[in-house]
């Protein structure tokens, strides 16, 4: 089994952001992750990525619980930039392929060309869609056991959205499997194999599409069906997310009390990298191993 999540729950405070969660991912399958925002997935993703270590329950990839090395075997892009804008797409790749064994620099550049690309030209320059472009072909050029997306095509015009769909289709690895974290469910269900209902950190329902869908319903159907039922107004106790806490909870934000901060454990903003690019380039910098990545890189 390729993920298994077992009695998984994680608070912050008062407040719940995964309670009592439990599911498995198997290999070779496109997998829905979808809620509405304060349903608990970005949470679920952090503790996914290693970047969330104080929870209860058990999580393990491949059979070994959450580390440096089961952190190797996953591709993440997250929702917004993360690559310095001094930077280009020559250097990115060179970046990349210092930090992941698994990168692989002839599909990127393979890839670059098809989408029409100047590799020398800095991001700065480039459209906020060429960006993104870039971002999904670096993550796409690993060849990991998971890819994760946190909101993809969030923002993203129709025209787009189907390139961003094409692009993981044809060149994620088939051995893999690719998680998408999505409110946007009329747009992703035609490429997903399975869906999760994510409701209030719990698994409301886990299916394939076949299953959803049986009853003639498109699976937005089957999504908002799913979610009347389980409407309940007592979840707006402390003890669950609440309206105040929503936004705040599915953004990560962590609580100081209960985790180690997030500086010290990933960040994926362009202050972040740029502080790894100077290490990386220092005569002194080893190149690291799957299991020896550094922790800021390790879910990219």
């Amino acid at each position: 089994m390729l993920v298994t999540i077992s009695h998984l729950s994680k608070s912050y405070d008062s407040t719940r952001a995964i309670d009592n969660l439990s599911l498995q991912l198997e290999s070779g399958r496109i997998v829905g992750l979808l809620g509405p925002n304060g349903s608990g997935k970005t949470t679920l993703i952090k503790v996914l990525l290693g970047l969330l270590r104080q929870y209860d329950g058990s999580v393990q990839i491949l059979g070994k619980s959450i580390s440096d090395e089961s952190k190797a075997y996953i591709s993440y892009l997250p929702d917004k930039n993360h690559i310095p804008l001094h930077w280009n797409f020559e250097y990115a790749c060179k970046f990349f392929a210092d930090f992941f064994v698994d990168f692989d620099m002839g599909k990127a550049q393979s890839l670059c060309a098809q989408l029409g690309l100047n590799p020398k030209q800095k991001l700065k320059h480039l459209s906020k869609g060429n960006r993104e472009k870039i971002a999904l072909i670096l993550m796409l050029s690993r060849k990991a056991k998971l890819y994760i997306f946190d909101e993809p095509i969030a923002g993203v015009d129709p025209v787009a959205r189907d390139l961003v769909f094409k692009l993981i289709l044809e060149n994620y690895d088939k051995n893999a499997s690719v998680l998408i974290a999505t409110h946007l469910i009329h747009d992703v269900e035609p490429i997903l194999d399975e869906a999760i209902f994510l409701s209030h950190g719990q698994v409301l329902a886990h299916k394939t599409i076949e299953e959803f869908t049986a009853g003639g319903l498109t699976l937005e159907g089957a999504f908002k069906q799913a979610f009347a039922h389980n409407f309940d107004p007592q979840h707006t106790s402390p003890q669950h997310l609440d309206r105040k806490n929503l936004r705040a909870l599915d953004s990560g934000a962590p609580n100081a009390s209960t985790d180690t901060p997030e500086s010290n454990l990933i960040s994926l903003d362009s202050t972040s990298l740029e502080s790894n690019e100077a290490k990386s380039t220092s005569p002194n910098s080893a190149r690291p191993t799957p299991t020896t990545q550094n922790s800021q890189w390790s879910s990219l």
